[in-house]
């Protein structure tokens, strides 16, 4: 029987960091760290457990920054087997605190400016956990001094690899297991090696600026470690610090979130910035088709859109280059086909029964990665075309109910973003005593563009049927926004009276 070290996903990570030690395998800012200092991060996760006597602890929650030693702990973790229990800096200093005490990891990682936070260290001597420290010198983690006794709960050691926290985009963030198993069947549907014994390290790096707490950042982190492709880590994006990076290091491949594409649309950056690039992958939210247009008209590089979910363990469909050169002028606005080893089918919210090509309906998806063996429903409206292009129309739980009618929110955003004045935008429902729920709008405006709204009105009442409209538009500096920059529903609504009686 497999130990969870020997599992194929922590044996791959360990060939690839002991392949060529002394090669670049990470960047920051001005800096190179070889993969020798991510094989210190095995090493020391190892030593500093049995210094503190607690050698088999696997629970390992990290407080996640985009850092080299928190990545090193990262994939320290994977690399052992054990379990990481994903920690969010974003959170405030109760929040995170609550986190610690009511997952309880074994070990807490972090840090000197996370340790340095009200009720960090109250928190973990609480759960009676082994604290360490990361660092940026030569070795990634280090002993934090405790003033407690340090006892682990104890914790049973299963095939999780990741405690993951979603997004909250539409709600409160919950917890979600992904097992190594299918965190595994995802690198591999995706084309990166997993069970080969075979070691390449390539030279171009992959530019990672998404949160590492966000699991369109941590899948990369471990992704490239696994496909022996350096990581260039960015703390935040940044339009020109991002831009600069790109120039320097020449990847092939780059990734824009739709709210960082739409930021290099918006910038002054020259035409052929993107030299080198050979392809832009989007994910983590809807990319309407015309920015990914104008992205390719401006800057010549195809824009290629993926759609997963933190359930999913990444991606489950998508483009690539083939598909978009020979359907992309068929089968514009689509997200791509299925991955392989993925089903997809679109069905009835109502009675389940699948529904024909071309209709709207919820989307199910089944294969190794996903959190079930059967078909697992998600919470999108999606069709499905003869040629099996997948189509996604909202989200089925963000729908809004204003007396009967059902909105998707998607449809008054994407009419909203098409006046040459809005830079973005984003609808929500609110509580109304009358008729349940109503539509309310933020909305952000281009540089230097003033627009009454009244006049946003006027513009959508041209585009959309009545019960479409926004009962309040309100005009922000920026719409907030989750760590992977999704749209934050919740907050959303939070600019909002809680209930406001819709006109007559």
């Amino acid at each position: 029987m497999l130990t969870p070290a020997d599992r194929p996903l922590p044996a791959r990570l360990r060939r690839v960091l002991s392949a060529v030690p002394e090669a670049i395998a990470l960047t920051f800012e001005d800096r190179g760290y070889p993969w020798e200092f991510l094989r210190r991060g095995v090493d020391d996760l190892d030593r500093l457990l049995a210094d503190a006597g607690a050698p088999d602890a696997h629970r390992v929650g990290i407080v996640l920054r985009n850092r080299p030693g928190h990545l090193a702990a990262l994939v320290a973790v994977i690399a052992t087997g054990r379990e990481i229990v994903t920690l969010s800096p974003f959170h405030g200093d109760v929040a995170l605190a609550e986190d610690i005490t009511s997952l309880a990891p074994q070990v807490v990682i972090a840090g000197a400016v996370d340790w340095a936070r009200s009720g960090m260290a109250t928190a973990a001597a609480k759960v009676g956990a082994v604290p360490l420290e990361t660092s940026e010198d030569d070795r990634p983690l280090l002993a934090h001094p405790a003033d407690w006794v340090i006892a682990p709960s104890a914790a049973e050691r299963g095939d999780v690899a990741v405690l993951m926290q979603t997004s909250g985009t539409t709600g409160r963030p919950k917890r979600i297991e992904l097992t190594y198993r299918k965190l595994t069947a995802a690198f591999e549907a995706s084309g990166t090696p997993v069970a080969s014994p075979e070691v390449r390290l390539r030279t171009h790096p992959s530019i990672l600026w998404t949160s590492l707490v966000h699991i369109g950042g941590l899948y990369f982190a471990i992704a490239n470690v696994a496909a022996g492709l350096p990581t260039a880590l960015l703390e935040r994006f940044d339009v020109h610090q991002w831009a600069t990076l790109v120039r320097r290091t020449r990847p092939r491949r780059v990734r824009l979130a739709p709210t960082a594409l739409r930021m290099v649309l918006q910038s002054d950056l020259p035409a052929d910035a993107f030299d080198g690039v050979e392809q832009v992958s989007s994910g983590t939210a809807p990319l309407p088709p015309d920015d990914a247009d104008r992205f390719t008209a401006r800057f010549g590089v195809p824009v290629l859109s993926v759609y997963g979910a933190t359930e999913f363990a990444g991606a489950i469909a998508g483009w690539d280059l083939a598909l978009y050169r020979e359907w992309w002028a068929a089968k514009r606005g689509s997200v791509g086909r299925a991955f392989r080893g993925i089903a997809l089918r679109v069905v009835d919210r109502e009675t389940g029964e699948p529904l024909p090509a071309g209709t709207v309906g919820v989307l199910e998806a089944k294969g190794p990665q996903l959190p079930d063996d059967g078909w697992v429903r998600t919470t999108d409206l999606a069709s499905l075309d003869d040629d099996g292009f997948l189509f996604v129309h909202g989200r089925a739980d963000d729908a809004i109910n204003r007396g009967g009618f059902k909105i998707v929110p998607s449809v008054i955003e994407e009419a909203l973003r098409a006046h040459p004045a809005v830079r973005d935008a984003s609808a929500v429902g609110i509580p109304d005593e009358r008729l349940g729920e109503v539509p309310v709008a933020a909305v952000t405006m281009r540089d230097g563009a003033r627009l009454p709204v009244a006049e946003l009105q006027r513009w959508l009442a041209e585009r959309l049927a009545r019960y479409h409209l926004p009962t309040e538009i309100r005009v922000v500096d920026e719409l907030p926004r989750t760590p992977s920059m999704k749209v934050s529903r919740p907050d959303v609504q939070a600019l909002f009276h809680p209930a406001r009686p819709a006109p007559a």
